[in-house]
């Protein structure tokens, strides 16, 4: 058994480059707060339990409540197929799965918060074979939202992910690895909260309620490359949502990409990161798509566990007058 956590403190400063910005003025708060205990029983069991104390969210807040994050139960005897249950990350979008702590920039995209599910409560078999060249996860979840252990209806939510690491040597001296990923999704809603899409499960009111009433079925791919000091990410997420009501439309898709690169500037302590990425709410609407540039220094004190962030963002925000907008974001991190 294991007690640790990690603070990320935040500060920011400018406009709104996405919507997730819209309304907020330059602030310093607690971005994520985190408390954990892990550990094994009985040789072939292994558990996490974890609350965060910040609220976790990019959202204004001035009820900041503890909330539970992780908690699980894995039984890991075969290597090839552990079995899971409790609340986690879904196994949909590479750029989710990765942990909070271990990412090149201070927020993850706007089309992965959009177009994935974040933690639910359910079920899944992963595992890993060829020396866990190749591992894969197949699960089942509520589909509502984190710590919600309410299903809206009788269906599910599937989700499927097959990771591969093609190759894996050395060139020169310098480590060479190439990781690729697809993922899928499907889920019958009756009123699970998706913003930035125009749903309004009750349009008689004046305001849209944000609330999808339907059916929903995704996919992604991602791939990974490390060379030496670079690192290469890119992953692409589509949606097809069809709502019951035909609000905003019978039946559209929605998509999302990016692409990251990071070297070290100085080996170990210092690395540069940019990323591109683009967010189109609806395929057959022309013009309401959205930007976003990130520039980004990560300074290494001790690895992750101790390390300094900035990152300047300058987006397109789709409906938004007045052009390219930028934001400042300053973060320290200490993990315990």
């Amino acid at each position: 058994m294991s007690l640790g956590g990690f603070i990320q403190g935040q500060a920011e400063f400018g406009k709104a480059p996405d919507a997730r910005f819209n309304g907020i003025e330059d602030r310093f708060y607690l971005r994520r707060a985190r408390l954990n205990l892990q550990g094994n029983f009985l040789e072939s069991f292994d558990y996490k339990l974890e609350a965060d104390f910040s609220g976790n969210s990019l959202s204004e807040s001035t009820a900041v409540r503890a909330q539970l994050t992780d908690g699980f139960i894995n039984w890991n005897r075969y290597e090839f197929a552990n079995i899971k249950a409790g609340q986690y990350k879904t196994h949909f979008g590479w750029e989710q799965i990765l942990s909070d702590s271990k990412m090149f920039t201070i927020e993850r995209s706007l089309p992965n918060d959009r177009l994935t599910d974040g933690r639910q409560i359910g079920a899944s078999v992963t595992g890993g074979v060829l020396e866990k060249r190749l591992s894969y996860a197949v699960g089942m979840f509520n589909g509502t939202s984190v710590n919600s252990s309410q299903n809206d209806n009788d269906h599910f939510m599937y989700v499927a992910r097959v990771q591969g690491t093609p190759v894996k040597t050395q060139v020169k001296g310098r480590p060479l690895e190439w990781n690729v990923g697809v993922n899928a999704l499907t889920s019958k809603d009756n009123g699970v909260t998706k913003a930035g899409f125009g749903f309004d499960s009750t349009p008689a009111t004046a305001a849209d309620d944000n609330l999808f009433v339907g059916d929903r079925n995704a996919w992604g791919v991602d791939t990974q490359v490390k060379f030496g000091l670079f690192d290469l990410q890119a992953e692409y997420l589509r949606n097809r949502y069809e709502p019951d009501n035909d609000i905003p439309a019978n039946g559209f898709e929605t998509d999302g990409w990016y692409v990251l690169g990071g070297y070290f500037i100085l080996p170990k302590y210092l690395q540069a990161v940019v990323r591109f990425e683009i967010f189109n709410p609806q395929l057959n609407v022309d013009g309401d798509s959205s930007d976003v540039w990130t520039f980004g220094l990560n300074y290494y004190i001790k690895g992750d566990d101790l390390k300094l962030m900035a990152n300047y963002l300058y987006g397109d925000q789709d409906g938004v007058e007045g052009g390219r907008k930028g934001r400042l974001l300053l973060r320290a991190q200490v993990i315990f």
